[in-house]
């Protein structure tokens, strides 16, 4: 009977997302390209475990320690993009797998603890990036913000304990030979690539015109110029419904206000107490609950129409702001009306 090691299965899963991804993402904008690349690498890297650790093919090691550098970098600067443009100021994450590699080259025996590092290092910078919340996140699609911080949330833990578990399998190889080597690469590091990997599919950015932001202000604006940032914010809603663009995101709404992103979120926390993501939404819910009174359209169809680009974040978003379900709320208002 044909053997098939674990981590095949994890190379066909990846591969089938990097199809999807290629197939139904506008391929043209570099977030997307990045994230395909991420699950690409994620992919090779799992098909070289496989056979590594699956079929004992010893001459893919040195393959195996040159693409570990690049994983999480890689997956760093595709999370990045969807905070900033990227140019040559924050490409420095290059440099890390260059020194990898020199370590690699000249110092083989020693190339452990830099890759322990640089994993440690990019989990922790992405597990910062998501404790800033969703309005760290500016070129993200609105709609796609609270599933992209998920998924760098569990990118940066995966590539924590990635790092961790390579400290384990150092203490193995010093002690016992490296006897549990096989077995753990095989499901707990297969499960991390799954993980990492199966997560950049949720990275996502919104179209955006080109050109330089504005730099922030040196000093916190005054009260009476956030209310007219709020005041602006809800004509553009109100009068043109650009709430309902499913791309619209913080850097599209920045744009068509002339202000920076930071000045425009920090309008929207101090005067409303919430995320940009959050206002937006709410704008959204009640476009909802509108047609849902005024209309015959099914719950879906009011989603889209209102600006939602899945029906589960609709549903989410909805008993936030109303405590119920759309097909609740819309039952007892025709029932009172």
């Amino acid at each position: 009977m044909l053997f098939v090691p674990l981590p095949l299965f994890a190379t066909f899963a990846l591969c089938l997302v990097l199809i999807r991804l290629c197939v139904t993402r506008d391929m043209t904008r570099t977030a997307h390209r990045l994230f395909a690349l991420v699950v690409a690498l994620y992919a090779v890297q799992s098909l070289l475990l496989c056979l590594r650790w699956g079929y004992q093919i010893e001459a893919v090691a040195p393959l195996i320690a040159m693409l570990a550098p690049c994983l999480p970098v890689f997956a760093y600067l595709a999370y990045l993009s969807l905070a900033d443009t990227l140019s040559r100021r924050n490409l420095w994450p290059l440099a890390v797998i260059a020194v990898n590699w020199l370590v690699l080259v000249f110092q083989p025996m020693m190339v452990d603890p830099p890759i322990l590092l640089t994993y440690l290092g990019f989990g922790v910078l992405l597990l910062g990036l998501a404790w800033r919340g969703s309005d760290a996140l500016p070129l993200s699609r609105i709609s796609d913000a609270t599933g992209a911080l998920r998924a760098i949330r569990l990118t940066g833990a995966a590539l924590v304990a990635s790092s961790v578990t390579d400290v384990y399998l150092i203490y193995d190889f010093v002690q016992n030979g490296g006897r549990h080597i096989g077995l753990i690469v095989t499901f707990v590091q297969t499960a991390f690539v799954l993980v990492i990997g199966l997560s950049a599919a949720l990275g996502q950015t919104a179209a955006v015109d080109t050109g330089q932001e504005q730099a922030p202000p040196p000093t916190p604006p005054a009260s009476d110029e956030d209310g007219e940032i709020i005041a602006r914010l809800t004509a553009l809603f109100e009068q043109e419904g650009l709430h309902r663009n499913e791309e619209l995101s913080l850097r599209k709404l920045s744009r068509r206000l002339g202000l920076p992103d930071r000045r425009v979120s920090n309008a929207v926390n101090r005067i409303c107490g919430m995320n940009l993501s959050q206002f937006v939404n709410d704008f959204r819910v009640n476009e909802a609950r509108r047609l849902l009174v005024e209309t015959d359209k099914s719950v879906l169809e009011v989603s889209l129409d209102a600006g939602f680009a899945t029906k589960s974040n609709f549903n989410r978003e909805f008993a936030r702001v109303t405590g119920q379900t759309p097909s609740g709320w819309r039952k007892q208002a025709k029932a009172a009306s």
